[in-house]
């Protein structure tokens, strides 16, 4: 059977989500597809269900770096209780997405799609979808390990559905997810161990916050190996020994390891050389107006494209960008300038903009102010040990470059510094600002001088 439609999304995250619903509304015909419940990575296995976990370790650690200033007994963390909790929003996900789509008038299918043509795409044995557009929003997966013992390590959409925390974790990674759930873990008392291949984790972060980040986690008690990778995993007594090689052999033991390695967009079922549709190595290969190089029936977004970062506003921009130039002609472009990034650790960690290496490289005469928070009363107020800020500044404008915050909130206030930075604000602009007191936020007004 063959059916016919304007727009066929393939994928029910954010950004397919977004996408089908503003054509729905223009009057196109739509159909959305997914292999699993409708809902995608962000609501399902990523921001959303991780932030239920993140909330409950800043509880605990709050109350850990409290307890030296009135704050008694230390909040203990009940995993099941919290794992129930989570479960209550994302097992709701999928019917509220139905629900939303059927009201819109999207046709809703479930199944896992495959090209059969530039404009056709098979889904199951019986039905295929002709459609003038095809919209790519598969999202990304976990990236495969490749080594003996790969197959005992679990993901991390498996971590966010475990009954129990074992005693001692391991994560093979050093980016975002290994952090934060590394932190999370801690917080609900494991033993925890993140393991690095390089010397370097979090590239993306200005390395010195980086370096004081490991610092705080150390000081914590958790365990931050760099240079170790990871070869082999053998299972033993019912545990685990992780075997890598940094110059000598090492091992850890654990009773669970989590591969965070990193993420790759979730295309290798759609058959794209049937579709006539290429990859580039972060995604498919699109134009400035998000369409595939090779076949303008086409469109890609959020992390299956990876033409921005792969983070949830991200990919909600991207889809309001190709809905527009489905309607209208291609026309907009999406605009990756002002984006913020936060690592939910505890505490954690922001940025924006350029880190102090791209601004020595850039040519543009800069001045960095930098400093310690952690004796200011923000801090101490909270029992904060480990707190820093770095903002980079143009020398004769006073315009934000970029800025990067460690500490209690900095998730919250990194966004003022991304507003600077998207609408052009100066430092005598942010300064002019009567912020609510004694807030984080208002603790802007001492970095931009």
């Amino acid at each position: 059977m063959v059916n016919v439609v304007d727009v066929l999304v393939i994928g029910t995250g954010t950004a397919g989500y977004t996408l089908a619903l503003a054509l729905s509304k223009a009057g196109r015909k739509v159909a959305v597809v997914d292999n699993r419940p409708y809902g995608g990575t962000c609501a399902m296995r990523g921001c959303q269900p991780k932030k239920y976990l993140v909330a409950a370790a800043e509880v605990a650690h709050l109350s850990q770096q409290m307890s030296r200033i009135g704050i008694h007994p230390v909040a203990q963390i009940d995993w099941p209780a919290l794992m129930k909790s989570k479960s209550a929003f994302t097992e709701a996900v999928p019917g509220r997405t139905e629900k939303v789509f059927q009201k819109a008038g999207i046709e809703q299918l479930h199944g896992t799609a495959h090209f059969v043509s530039a404009d056709e795409v098979a889904i199951g044995p019986d039905l295929t979808i002709r459609a003038e557009h095809i919209v790519i929003a598969t999202g990304s997966k976990t990236a495969k390990l490749d080594f003996p013992g790969a197959e005992f390590t679990i993901t991390s959409d498996e971590f966010l559905e475990l009954d129990q925390l074992p005693r001692r974790v391991a994560f093979i990674g050093g980016g975002y997810i290994a952090m934060e759930f590394a932190h999370v873990a801690h917080a609900a008392g494991a033993t925890v161990t993140v393991l690095q291949r390089t010397n370097r984790i979090l590239k993306r972060f200005d390395a010195e916050l980086v370096d004081r980040l490991v610092d705080a986690s150390i000081a914590i008690g958790m365990t931050v190996t760099r240079g170790f990778d990871t070869s082999s995993i053998e299972k033993s007594h019912g545990s685990f020994i992780v075997h890598g090689s940094a110059g000598r052999t090492q091992l850890i033991e654990a009773d669970l390891v989590v591969n965070c390695t990193g993420r790759v967009p979730d295309l290798d079922e759609l058959d794209l050389e049937r579709g006539k549709v290429t990859r580039s190595q972060r995604g498919i290969a699109v134009n400035s107006f998000l369409q595939s190089v090779a076949n303008p029936h086409v469109y890609a977004i959020g992390d299956a494209c990876g033409a921005g970062p792969q983070l949830a506003p991200v990919a909600d921009m991207e889809a309001t960008i190709a809905a527009e130039n489905i309607l209208n002609g291609n026309s907009k472009t999406p605009d990756y300038q002002g984006i913020p990034s936060v690592l939910f650790a505890q505490p954690p960690l922001a940025l924006i903009g350029m880190t102090e290496d791209e601004a020595v490289t850039s040519g543009i005469r800069f001045r960095i102010n930098r400093r310690s928070m952690s004796d200011w009363p923000s801090s101490r107020r909270i029992g904060q040990k480990h707190a820093y800020y770095k903002v980079v500044i143009e020398e004769e404008s006073g315009q934000i470059l970029g800025a990067h915050l460690f500490g209690h909130n900095a998730g919250e206030a990194i966004n003022i510094f991304a507003m600077a930075i998207k609408f052009g604000l100066n430092n005598r602009d942010l300064k002019r600002m009567l912020w609510a007191y004694p807030t984080t936020v208002s603790d802007v007004k001492y970095m931009i001088d």
